[in-house]
């Protein structure tokens, strides 16, 4: 008989069972840990820990995961956006990495009762399969983050400075290419799976072309933000802000918060950074833009930083 034994004692009347088998781990523990990027300071991100049978077997206690974003590991360590945004925030327009959620198991929860997975452990991609399809979203949001990179449906180009609104146009096509695995359906309920894809493609699109952008064209940049009624090119991107109520668990909502921020604040001092330090000031100009269920923890994490920074 075997007995698998979990840290947290509490049961809770609904909620999802994550269980599985791991192939050839030494480490006799998992660990279940919460992520939210708006939350990145936050030290209390484990829910639980469950021992690892002598056959690889495993099974958490039913948690309330419903719109959570959480990984995997057996390893007890911070969830990877928080070891580098809580030490170098300014580093937020980066491109994303899809190891962050490829290297171990990480699940977007919606109302699964049990979610069941074979385990295969590695050093760098580890893998997953769902014997029982009770995984097959968290598969599938594991196919998307490893294909992310991956630029075949258009002519993109972030390699070069190529005329940008052609560029524009060529990332419009593989944003509707990579949007295609979404069902748009479900995206207008805003903690739906499908919602957290979209928000992440959507996006991530938007980050990384604007990444290159502000690089390759630094002049429309100045010009924008010192005289932005002259030309809206620049400025439409952070109309999207509002546009669509974004997961709150995603990333890319995350950087693009943080961009959008930097952007109101670009405005008022008439130049171009990518990042501001936390301030009074900071803080203030995000409680007048912004909106939707992360402003309040946003603003909290500026409180935070500017704590840690005096």
């Amino acid at each position: 008989m075997v007995i698998i034994l979990s840290c947290d004692d509490k049961t809770e009347k609904s909620g999802t069972i994550i269980s599985g088998k791991i192939n050839q781990t030494e480490s006799p523990t998992v660990y279940l840990n919460e992520i939210n990027h708006f939350d990145n300071l936050n030290e209390n991100y484990t829910i639980d820990s469950t021992s690892i049978s002598k056959n690889g077997e495993f099974k958490f206690k039913k948690h309330n995961l419903n719109s959570k974003l959480v990984s995997i590991a057996t390893k007890k360590f911070k969830p990877f956006t928080y070891q580098i945004y809580s030490s170098a925030p300014q580093t937020y327009f980066f491109g994303n990495c899809e190891k962050f959620f490829t290297s171990i198991p990480t699940f977007y929860i919606t109302n699964e009762k049990s979610i069941n997975i074979n385990w295969i452990e590695t050093q760098s991609i580890d893998s997953i399969n769902s014997p029982n399809n009770t995984g097959i979203q968290q598969i599938k949001l594991r196919e998307f983050y490893l294909n992310s990179n991956k630029l075949d449906a258009s002519k993109l180009d972030y390699d070069n400075k190529l005329d940008y609104k052609t560029n524009w146009e060529q990332m419009l096509i593989e944003k509707e290419f990579d949007l295609k695995i979404v069902d748009l359906d479900n995206i207008k309920n805003e903690n739906s799976f499908d919602n957290y894809l979209y928000s992440e493609i959507y996006l991530g699109h938007l980050n990384t072309f604007l990444n290159w952008f502000e690089q390759n064209f630094p002049e429309k940049v100045e010009n924008s933000i010192k005289n932005p009624k002259s030309d809206n090119f620049y400025s439409d991107f952070f109309k999207e802000y509002d546009k669509h109520k974004w997961n709150s668990k995603s990333l890319e909502y995350y950087k693009f918060t943080e961009r959008y921020v930097n952007y109101i604040m670009n405005i008022e001092s008439k130049s171009f950074e990518n990042y501001y330090q936390p301030t009074g000031n900071k803080r203030k100009l995000a409680e007048k833009v912004l909106s939707g269920n992360n402003r309040e923890l946003y603003l909290k994490l500026i409180d935070q930083r500017i704590k840690n920074v005096l």
